[in-house]
Protein backbone atom coordinates (compact mmCIF):
# COMPACT_ATOMS: atom_id res chain seq x y z
CA UNK A 1 0.00 0.00 0.00
CA UNK A 2 2.86 2.40 0.88
CA UNK A 3 4.80 1.82 -2.77
CA UNK A 4 1.25 2.80 -4.36
CA UNK A 5 0.90 5.66 -2.20
CA UNK A 6 4.66 6.68 -3.08
CA UNK A 7 4.09 6.22 -6.27
CA UNK A 8 1.53 8.97 -7.01
CA UNK A 9 2.53 11.29 -4.74
CA UNK A 10 6.57 11.53 -5.44
CA UNK A 11 6.91 14.14 -8.06
CA UNK A 12 3.63 16.32 -6.31
CA UNK A 13 6.24 16.06 -3.06
CA UNK A 14 9.06 16.78 -5.04
CA UNK A 15 7.96 19.71 -6.94
CA UNK A 16 6.14 21.32 -4.21
CA UNK A 17 8.90 20.66 -1.90
CA UNK A 18 11.31 22.57 -4.44
CA UNK A 19 9.13 25.44 -4.66
CA UNK A 20 9.07 25.74 -0.95
CA UNK A 21 12.75 25.99 -0.71
CA UNK A 22 13.10 27.99 -3.10
CA UNK A 23 10.43 30.62 -2.52
CA UNK A 24 11.72 30.99 0.91
CA UNK A 25 15.24 31.16 0.04
CA UNK A 26 16.32 27.71 1.47
CA UNK A 27 19.77 27.48 -0.60
CA UNK A 28 20.54 31.14 -0.46
CA UNK A 29 20.69 34.12 -1.94
CA UNK A 30 18.45 34.51 -4.84
CA UNK A 31 20.50 34.00 -7.85
CA UNK A 32 21.06 30.45 -6.35
CA UNK A 33 17.61 29.91 -5.54
CA UNK A 34 16.63 30.39 -9.40
CA UNK A 35 19.68 28.71 -10.62
CA UNK A 36 18.09 25.30 -8.38
CA UNK A 37 14.71 25.79 -9.56
CA UNK A 38 16.22 25.46 -12.98
CA UNK A 39 17.86 22.84 -12.75
CA UNK A 40 15.08 21.04 -10.60
CA UNK A 41 13.22 21.76 -13.98
CA UNK A 42 15.20 20.47 -16.40
CA UNK A 43 16.34 17.76 -14.91
CA UNK A 44 14.83 16.38 -10.95
CA UNK A 45 11.29 16.59 -11.82
CA UNK A 46 11.31 15.03 -15.10
CA UNK A 47 13.17 12.35 -13.31
CA UNK A 48 10.21 12.16 -10.57
CA UNK A 49 7.74 12.00 -13.21
CA UNK A 50 9.96 8.59 -14.81
CA UNK A 51 10.06 7.39 -11.17
CA UNK A 52 6.67 7.74 -11.16
CA UNK A 53 6.01 5.44 -14.38
CA UNK A 54 8.20 3.03 -13.57
CA UNK A 55 6.77 2.93 -10.04
CA UNK A 56 3.04 2.79 -11.94
CA UNK A 57 3.93 -0.01 -14.11
CA UNK A 58 5.42 -2.23 -11.48
CA UNK A 59 2.86 -1.74 -8.24
CA UNK A 60 -0.34 -1.87 -10.98
CA UNK A 61 -1.16 2.02 -9.98
CA UNK A 62 -3.81 3.89 -11.83
CA UNK A 63 -2.28 5.88 -14.09
CA UNK A 64 -4.73 8.27 -14.42
CA UNK A 65 -5.15 8.94 -10.53
CA UNK A 66 -0.73 9.48 -10.51
CA UNK A 67 -0.71 11.89 -13.80
CA UNK A 68 -3.25 13.95 -12.56
CA UNK A 69 -2.23 13.65 -8.74
CA UNK A 70 1.02 15.21 -10.30
CA UNK A 71 0.01 17.64 -12.93
CA UNK A 72 -1.92 19.14 -10.11
CA UNK A 73 1.06 20.19 -8.45
CA UNK A 74 2.50 21.34 -11.56
CA UNK A 75 -0.40 23.61 -11.95
CA UNK A 76 0.43 24.92 -8.72
CA UNK A 77 3.62 25.91 -9.93
CA UNK A 78 2.87 27.13 -12.72
CA UNK A 79 0.64 29.84 -11.77
CA UNK A 80 2.83 30.58 -8.16
CA UNK A 81 6.08 31.02 -9.97
CA UNK A 82 6.40 30.29 -13.26
CA UNK A 83 3.94 32.05 -16.66
CA UNK A 84 1.91 29.89 -18.58
CA UNK A 85 4.68 29.55 -21.85
CA UNK A 86 6.06 26.86 -19.56
CA UNK A 87 3.16 24.66 -20.73
CA UNK A 88 5.73 23.01 -22.67
CA UNK A 89 7.71 21.77 -19.28
CA UNK A 90 4.23 19.40 -18.55
CA UNK A 91 4.69 17.70 -22.37
CA UNK A 92 8.39 17.23 -21.43
CA UNK A 93 7.54 15.62 -18.14
CA UNK A 94 5.01 13.38 -19.83
CA UNK A 95 7.62 12.19 -22.49
CA UNK A 96 9.32 10.73 -19.57
CA UNK A 97 6.52 9.65 -17.74
CA UNK A 98 5.85 7.27 -20.57
CA UNK A 99 9.43 6.20 -21.62
CA UNK A 100 9.07 4.56 -17.33
CA UNK A 101 6.00 3.71 -17.53
CA UNK A 102 5.84 1.64 -21.09
CA UNK A 103 9.71 0.79 -20.72
CA UNK A 104 8.82 -0.53 -17.40
CA UNK A 105 6.08 -2.96 -18.96
CA UNK A 106 7.91 -3.85 -21.95
CA UNK A 107 10.73 -5.49 -19.61
CA UNK A 108 7.71 -6.87 -17.59
CA UNK A 109 6.30 -8.29 -20.61
CA UNK A 110 9.76 -9.69 -21.93
CA UNK A 111 10.69 -11.18 -18.65
CA UNK A 112 6.99 -13.34 -18.72
CA UNK A 113 7.31 -14.43 -21.85
CA UNK A 114 11.43 -15.23 -21.02
CA UNK A 115 9.82 -17.49 -17.73
CA UNK A 116 7.28 -19.42 -20.00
Amino acid sequence: MSNKIAGIFFPAFAMLGVIAMTLTGAFGNDEANKSYFLLSLVLIFPLTFLVQGISCALNNINPWIALAVSYIAFIIILFTVLNSSAWGYGLYFLVFWIIGYFGAKGIQKLRANKNK
